[in-house]
């Protein structure tokens, strides 16, 4: 193979990131000229004239390359640490481990313990990841002509540059849709025209009902549902609702009423009665009906509870509480979980939860998830964690702390779906 041949492969090697994409001129210039020097004594001004075609050449091979080379991506889990992703393989990550999708652009879809997905299609502007169920955690690099889809059954959320969650309940054929930042339009049945999301919004939708309608409410309202069975464990819920695709929007009131805005639709729920409850409240979880199982545990005795179930029940009666929004109740759960096992990770990162979304307390939502990263480095929700505390040491104004976080953030997950916003904190 001539050196010339030899040339041009290192160039298609040199484009293929973006972070050497800089670098590319000064390195062909250096080859080029380092070719020229080698036939400088036999043909000097013929060298010179074929150094410069070279340069065009090459550079011209650079563009079209740049232009057309598809997006790439790289799977990390526990057996798939940087390992070349293929489109339509079936991925799905481990009872008590994340996988990572890296994008060569850049992005990156997370699916958390049991969430399941596949890239559907990729090209120079983009992908198209479907989630088959669960919910995963997407990053999107905005850049020029970006061309993003994330699909969900018939639904489709088109994407230019931002972080949201979507959330696919395949059984239910529910769709959930929590922004982060940015925003995104979602179209599919009960979205006759695409409805527009922004940061802070949250859609929740059913294909499977007779009449399918949308709701969107705030993020932070009141949550009473998980997303789906397959993330319950390790992402937030992203609804509140007993019936599919009715949002509670005000505290509950013995009276129901419903009013509609546009093609919106939202209804405040009558309270649950006690007495009508089952006492297992463990039924209720199974179906994810939080508020239920909540109440069923408090008529039936939280104390007893906290005092007498193993760790993994009590995780998930800490859970119900934190979905009911109780604060209180969430941390008596999972205090004695810690107490009952020490190896339990959960525990701890969910206290930080409850100090996070439901105390506002960022100091000590902080500590947790320090607490966290130091007793479970390699943890499940270790990259989870990392995020959440720059963002508790962001909003309590320890702008030192801020700035720790965010260099060990870089240093854990360099392309984390927070690797930008670490960047900008340490002001790189």
């Amino acid at each position: 193979m001539s050196e010339l041949e030899n040339l041009m492969r290192d160039v298609a090697r040199t484009v293929q990131t973006d972070a050497r994409r800089r670098q590319l001129l000064p390195e062909i210039q250096a080859r080029l000229a380092a070719l020229d020097d080698k036939r400088r004594p036999a043909r000097a001004v013929w060298g010179w004239s074929m150094a410069g075609a070279m340069a065009c050449c090459a550079a011209g091979i650079a563009f079209y390359v740049m232009q057309v080379q598809p997006v790439s991506f790289a799977v990390d889990g526990v057996s798939s640490a940087g390992t070349t992703g293929a489109v339509g393989q079936k991925l799905a990550a481990p009872e008590a481990s994340a996988l990572s999708l890296r994008f060569s652009d850049g992005s990156q879809v997370t699916l958390p313990p049991r969430a399941q997905a596949h890239v559907d299609d990729v090209d120079n502007k983009g992908a198209t990841v479907a989630v088959d169920d669960g919910t995963v955690e997407v990053s999107v690099v905005h850049r020029a002509k970006t061309r993003w889809q994330v699909r969900a059954g018939r639904y489709q959320i088109h994407v230019t540059g931002t972080r949201f969650a979507a959330g696919w309940d395949a059984r239910e054929q529910t769709l959930t849709v929590t922004m982060r930042e940015g925003s995104v339009i979602v179209t599919g049945p009960g979205l006759k025209q695409g409805t527009p999301l922004t940061s802070g919004q949250r859609l929740r939708v059913n294909a499977a009902a007779s009449e399918p309608s949308a709701a969107i409410d705030d993020a932070d309202a009141p949550e009473l549902a998980a997303p789906t069975p397959a993330a319950a464990d390790a992402v937030e819920p992203a609804a509140v609702e007993a019936e599919p695709a009715v949002v509670v929007t005000e505290t509950p009131t013995p009276a129901r009423e419903e009013r509609r805005v546009g093609s919106i639709r939202t209804r405040r729920a009558a309270p649950i009665k006690l007495a009508q409850l089952d006492d297992d409240w463990r039924a209720f979880e199974a179906r994810h009906q939080f508020k239920e199982a909540f109440a069923a545990a408090l008529n039936a005795g939280w104390d007893n509870y906290c005092a007498r179930l193993g760790a993994e029940d009590l995780i998930k009666l800490g859970n119900v509480a934190r979905y009911s929004r109780d604060a209180g109740h969430a941390e008596s759960a999972y205090q004695a979980a810690r107490r009952r096992s020490s190896t339990a990770d959960q525990p701890v990162f969910f206290l930080g939860r409850v100090a996070f979304d439901l105390r506002k307390d960022y100091v000590a939502a902080g500590n947790w998830f320090d607490s966290y990263l130091k007793r479970f480095p390699h943890g499940p929700l270790a990259q989870e964690a990392a995020g959440l505390l720059l963002d508790s040491r962001l909003k309590a104004g320890d702008n030192v702390g801020a700035r720790d976080a965010a260099g060990s953030y870089l240093r854990a997950f360099p392309h984390g779906p927070l690797a930008s916003k670490a960047r900008a904190t340490v002001g790189q």
